[in-house]
C-alpha cells in the first residue's frame, strides 16, 4: 500500500482489504469455513435466496464491528504526504525487513506450510483474492455458454426398449443429505420410516465427488469422475444427460435449487409453477414436493417411450434447515431457527437437520407411490445426495471443506434404488443381486455407467467396471 504513495488510494485499498478480511473472518469463525477457490466458486454460484439466509442482521452488526477500527482510520485520521522517492524508499525498506524476518525462520515457516497446507487458506484477505482469482480465471465456471465436446455421437437403445410399454425413470439429486443421519444407514433415529416401508434398495455407503454442489453435481454425471478429477475437462465435455437424449430417451431437468451447474445443458428443463402448488411455494422457496406437484406431468408421460427426469432438490441446504420442511414435519424438537448456527445448541441444529431428512423421506416416498400408480409404464427411481454436511463436529459447520481436510460427514452420502417389478423384468435386473451389490461401498463415480447400464443404453463411453448393476442383469448371469 505504501507504494501507492497517495492518501486517497491508500485509504480506499486498506478499507477494501479490511472488508474482505472481515467477511472471511466472520464465516471462518461462525461456520469453520475455509476460504479457497472451491468456497469462492460456491459463493459466486449461489442464488439470492441462499445469500439472504446468510446475510442476517447479526451478520451486519458483527461485520461492522470488525471493520470499525479501519473505518475510523479511513475517515478521521489524516495521512501525511511525502515525496515519491521517500515513499518508494520506505516501501522497499519495509519489504526488505519483512523478507529478512521470513528468512530467519524460513525452515520453520516452510515446514508449517507443508505440514498444515490449509493454513495458507486462513491468511486474510489473501485467501479471498487468491480463491476468487482461481475460481474465476483458472478453475472454470459451470455456467459458461460454450458448445461442449460430444463424448459419444452414436449411443443406442438396447433390445429392452423394443417393448411397446412406456418407461419412466426418475433420478433425484439430493442436497446436503449426509449418511450419518440417514435412518436406512443405521442412524439411531429412524429418519426414513416411509422409505423403509417401501422396500427400497439402500446403499450402505456412497462417497461423493466433492463437498459442494458446484463440484459434485458436474462430476457425478461426468464420465471423468472423482478418481481422475479434472474440472476443466468435466466442464468442457457433455454430461450423461445429452448422451441419454441422443440415444432416443426423453430427458428432462427440474430444479428446486440454484441451477444444474451445466449438467442439463442441451436438454429441456421443466419449470416449477407456483400456481400449481401454492401451498408448497408460499415464500421465496418451494418445498421439494413441488418438484412433482408444481410441474405439468403430461409433458413427461410419453406412452411407448422411455423418459428420464432429473430432479434437483432443495433438500437440507443449510444453514436454514428449519425452512426446508413444512411445520407438520417438525417432529424432533427444539429446533434451531437461527441461520447463525453457533447461537444454537448442537441438539437444536441436529433436530432441525433431521426434520429436513424426514421431509426428504416423505417426498421420495410420495414420488415412489406416484410411480407405482402409473398404468402403462415400467418405473424406477434412483436417489443420491450430492454431498454431506458438518453439524458442529470439530467446530465445523455446513459444507465445502477442502478435500484434504473434509470430514467424512461431508463426503459420505445416502443413495437408494427403487424399481417396479415391470422395470426389473423389462431390463432383466435381479432384485436379490442388486441388494447384495448395494452392501459394498459405492461412489459418485459409478453413476454415469450405472445409469447407462440400468437403462440399457449402448455407448462407447460405458465402463462395465463402474456399473453396479452389471452383474445383476440376465445377460451377464
Amino acid at each position: 500500500l505504501r507504494l501507492l504513495n497517495h492518501s486517497f488510494l491508500i485509504k480506499v485499498f486498506s478499507l477494501f482489504f479490511t472488508v474482505c478480511a472481515a467477511g472471511a473472518m466472520y464465516f471462518n469463525y461462525q461456520y469453520g469455513t475455509i476460504i479457497n477457490s472451491e468456497m469462492m466458486r460456491n459463493a459466486l454460484a449461489t442464488d439470492t435466496a441462499e445469500v439472504a439466509e446468510l446475510l442476517t442482521a447479526k451478520f451486519f452488526l458483527e461485520f461492522a464491528f470488525l471493520c470499525l477500527p479501519q473505518l475510523y482510520l479511513t475517515f478521521f485520521v489524516p495521512i501525511k504526504h511525502s515525496s515519491f522517492v521517500r515513499g518508494i524508499f520506505q516501501a522497499l525498506v519495509g519489504l526488505v525487513i519483512g523478507v529478512c524476518f521470513l528468512m530467519l525462520n524460513f525452515q520453520g515457516v516452510s515446514s508449517l506450510i507443508r505440514s498444515e497446507p490449509v493454513l495458507r487458506n486462513l491468511i486474510s484477505p489473501v485467501n479471498v483474492f487468491s480463491g476468487t482469482y482461481k475460481a474465476v480465471f483458472k478453475d472454470g465456471s459451470t455456467e459458461v455458454d460454450a458448445p461442449r465436446i460430444v463424448i459419444d455421437p452414436k449411443p443406442a437403445l438396447g433390445a429392452s426398449h423394443k417393448n411397446d410399454k412406456g418407461t419412466l425413470f426418475i433420478v433425484v439429486v439430493g442436497e446436503t443429505a449426509r449418511l450419518a443421519n440417514w435412518g436406512l444407514a443405521g442412524y439411531s433415529r429412524d429418519t426414513t420410516p416411509q422409505l423403509r416401508a417401501r422396500n427400497v434398495i439402500p446403499f450402505s455407503k456412497t462417497i461423493s465427488c466433492g463437498t459442494s454442489t458446484d463440484v459434485s453435481l458436474p462430476c457425478m454425471f461426468s464420465r471423468v469422475g472423482r478418481d481422475r478429477y479434472d474440472r476443466d475437462r468435466i466442464l468442457k465435455e457433455e454430461s450423461l444427460l445429452p448422451v441419454l437424449q441422443r440415444a432416443g430417451i426423453n430427458v428432462f431437468w427440474v430444479d428446486n435449487q440454484s441451477g444444474c451447474k451445466g449438467v442439463c445443458k442441451g436438454v429441456p428443463s421443466l419449470s416449477i409453477s407456483k400456481t400449481k402448488a401454492p401451498s408448497l411455494c408460499s415464500g421465496p422457496r418451494c418445498y421439494d414436493e413441488a418438484l412433482l406437484a408444481g410441474i405439468d406431468t403430461s409433458e413427461i408421460l410419453k406412452p411407448g417411450k422411455t423418459t428420464v427426469v432429473f430432479m434437483h432438490q432443495l433438500g437440507n441446504h443449510g444453514p436454514a434447515y428449519s425452512k426446508r420442511y413444512p411445520k407438520n414435519f417438525e417432529v424432533f424438537k427444539p429446533v434451531c431457527t437461527d441461520e447463525k448456527l453457533n447461537n444454537c445448541s448442537r441438539e437444536e441444529i441436529v433436530n432441525a437437520y433431521d426434520n429436513a431428512i424426514l421431509y426428504t423421506d416423505h417426498f421420495l416416498a410420495g414420488v415412489i407411490d406416484w410411480l407405482k400408480g402409473l398404468d402403462g409404464f415400467d418405473t424406477g427411481l434412483l436417489y443420491v445426495s450430492d454431498h454431506g454436511e458438518s453439524l458442529g463436529e470439530n467446530n465445523m459447520y455446513l459444507h465445502g471443506a477442502p478435500e484434504l481436510i473434509a470430514p467424512k460427514e461431508q463426503k459420505e452420502v445416502p443413495m437408494l434404488l427403487w424399481l417396479s417389478k415391470g422395470f426389473e423384468q423389462k431390463f432383466g435386473l435381479n432384485d436379490v443381486c442388486l441388494r447384495e451389490q448395494a452392501k459394498a461401498d459405492a461412489s459418485h463415480d459409478q453413476l454415469f455407467s450405472s445409469l447407462l447400464g440400468i437403462l440399457d443404453v449402448k455407448s462407447s463411453v460405458y465402463d462395465q467396471n463402474k456399473d453396479f448393476s452389471a452383474v445383476c442383469r440376465k445377460s451377464n448371469s
